[in-house]
Order: C-alpha cells, then structure tokens, then sequence
C-alpha cells in the first residue's frame, strides 16, 4: 500500500523517483554503428515504370513488334519519295469531289511521260460531305523533270470530270490577293489621332442626351453631348458625338471598358496589433465595360477635333469653299510700285448679258393664244 499524506496526497519522495524514471525513458536512444551505404554513380539507370510495361507488352506480342519495325523503313521510303521537286505545277478550278488518281489520271492520259515521272500529288482537303472526301478545288503535283512540268503546263482549259482546270507554276503567285494590312490597335479610324472627341455609332433609336452623358460619365467628365436626331420625330438617327475633359477618359471609353477601384470591407474591430501593423493591401481594380447600351453594342472611335473639322469644311481650302483654282505654281508673279505697294491686276471685263430677239408678230399670237386673222390663202392637197 501507498503511503498517503494527512491531507491525501503521495509523498514527496514517491513522486520525485516518478519523475526521474519519466526522465531516462524520454532520452533519444542512440544508433547502433552501422556501416555506410556505398553507391555506384557509373552503373546504369534502372528501367523506368513505362519502360518496364514496354517490355512486357512486346514479350506478350513479339509479332506485332516485328511489323512495326517493318512497317518504319517503307514509311520512310514513302516520304522520301514524296518529297517536293522544283519542276512542280498547281491546278486549279477543281471538282471538290475530285481524288488524286482522278489527277494522276487525267495527266497521264494527256502527256506523253510516264506515271513514274509524277513524284508527288498533294490535294488539301476541306472535310467530308455526304459522307464522301472533299477537296479544296486545287492541288500541286511535283514531276522529275522539267520537261514533263512543261507539257502538264500545256493542258490548262482542258476537262476533268466536266470542269475547265487552270494550270499554272508552282512557283507564280500572280493573281494571288494581297495580305491584309495590319489594323490599328488602338481602336481610332486611319487618319484621325485620339482626341478628346469620339463617335458613338450603333445607337438605339430610343437614346436620349442625358442617358448617354450617364452612361459615359463612368469614364470621366463629360464636356459636351452632340446627339443626332430627326426633325420630325426628334428621335435618335443611331449615332453621336461625345467631347471628354482628359484625354484618358476619351481613350477608355474607346477601349470599351474603364478600370475601377472596390471599396474595401470595414476592418474588424476584434483584429489585433500584430495584423493592424501589416503593409496595406493594394485596392482591388474591377472592369466595368461601357460598350453597351439600351441591349446594343456599340461602336465607338476617335472622331476629328471640332476646330479641325472646321478648318477642313470652311477653311481656305475646305470643303464649302471648293472652285476652279490655279495652281500655285502657274500663278503670275506679284507686282509692286514704286513706293512698295502692291500693284492689282485689271479685273477681268464682266460678260454681256445676251440680247433676246424679238419675236414676230405671229409668234406672239401663237405664244398669247391670241385669234390669227386669215389672209384669204387656202391651202389644197392632191
């Protein structure tokens, strides 16, 4: 039995040899001395897990192996041997229901060269319809010599298959389109440099002044609104102008869209110092898009500046002011006097109005409505 305290409790002495024996079997045991492990860096790598399946599957089916050693080589071949010459002709205006023996044939039949002459056929296709291959109208074929690609040239406008095909060199590109220029990224029409003016086009009939000031105001201030509108009705035509303070607020909302900052949460009142201390977090952006509107999208650009519009229809040269001109270079030199002033070319006779001739007096009885007196002639026919 243990012996107990006046109060319960162990004795000291029970639980002090307790904690000691605690103690010893809490200390790390020690390893026994063991020799190190040697590797050997120069042996070869052990197969992988793929490698291993690999091998399993070719041991299961030797057959199958053998002929897809085989069937390599001739691939090779193949290619080779449908390799791109330089003696080569394309043939166009193709049935699309037309095959590469259809073609094969069609030059043979026609030429004096053999079929081993032809190296390659290469017919692009378009899909399937009906369930049959479809061609994309043309093809090239390749031939060994110069003088077979010479004569298959010689067979344009003759019939395959019910269809004149044109046939040209390989290497002749005219008649090809051109490439299309490379449109401007930043959204303005050619010619016209951002400015603080944009055209709004795509616009719903239904479209007011102050529901387009609403909906740009998102981008920036809104300097001006020019709306068109038709006389009778004063309805929108679908389109309009739109004059920005900045520069920026122009080109966003050319973009179509315009960044803004979220509001950030309330902080928590229960947060402590250490979170408090922290750097603050960078305000979150969001894209709020401005190229919809009443369910339409619109089509937005850079318009021209109204004083440079100006310039162009009233200006010296613009538009209202267009007339018969001499050229700068074929005006007569400029004449001054003696005390410097400019001396003024004779202006040029005004043109007399043409003298009307007087009418007869049975022109004007005629003209008047007027009764003509008879003279006493009669006029008889045989």
């Amino acid at each position: 039995m243990e012996h107990l305290a006046g109060n319960g409790r162990k004795k000291p002495k029970i639980r002090a040899a307790k904690a000691k024996a605690g103690e010893e079997n809490h200390k790390k045991r020690k390893l026994p001395d063991v020799a190190e492990i040697e590797i050997d860096v120069s042996a070869p790598e052990p197969p992988s897990k793929k490698a291993l399946r690999k091998a399993k599957k070719q041991a299961e089916n030797p057959s199958k192996s053998t002929t897809e050693e085989t069937a390599k080589p001739a691939a090779d071949s193949a290619a080779d041997s449908q390799k791109r010459s330089e003696h080569g002709i394309w043939i166009g205006n193709l049935p699309f229901s037309a095959t590469k023996e259809d073609v094969r044939k069609f030059l043979i039949s026609n030429g004096s060269f053999a079929e081993t002459t032809i190296t390659r056929v290469h017919m692009p296709k378009s899909g399937d319809k009906f369930g049959k291959a479809q061609n994309k109208g043309f093809a090239y074929v390749d031939f060994s010599s110069e003088k077979a690609a010479k004569e298959a040239l010689g067979l344009s406008e003759q019939l395959l298959t019910g269809r004149r095909v044109l046939i040209k060199d390989a290497k002749n590109f005219t008649g090809r389109p051109d490439k299309p220029r490379e449109q401007n990224t930043a959204g303005a029409a050619p010619g016209n440099a951002p400015s603080k003016r944009i055209f709004v086009g795509n616009l719903g009939f239904d479209a007011t002044k102050e529901l387009i000031e609403e909906h740009f105001a998102r981008c920036g201030t809104v300097a001006n609104v020019h709306l068109a509108t038709f006389q009778d009705s004063g309805k929108c035509k679908g389109y309009a102008w739109v004059v920005f303070e900045d520069l920026a607020a122009a080109e966003a909302a050319v973009k179509g869209f315009v960044m803004i900052k979220e509001d950030d949460e309330a902080e928590d009142e229960s947060e402590s110092e250490n979170e408090s201390r922290k750097k603050p977090k960078k305000p979150r952006q969001q894209r709020v898009w401005v190229n919809f509107l009443l369910g339409r999208r619109l089509r937005m650009e850079f318009a021209e500046d109204a004083t440079t519009r100006y310039k162009k229809r009233f200006g010296k040269d613009g538009e209202g002011k267009k007339g018969d001109t001499a050229d700068i270079s074929e005006a007569e030199p400029t004449e001054y006097n003696s005390t410097g002033d400019k001396i003024r070319p004779p202006r040029p006779a005004k043109a007399k109005k043409p003298e009307y001739t007087r009418y007869d007096q049975d022109t004007v009885q005629k003209l008047s409505g007027a009764i003509v007196e008879s003279q006493g002639k009669k006029t008889t026919f045989d």
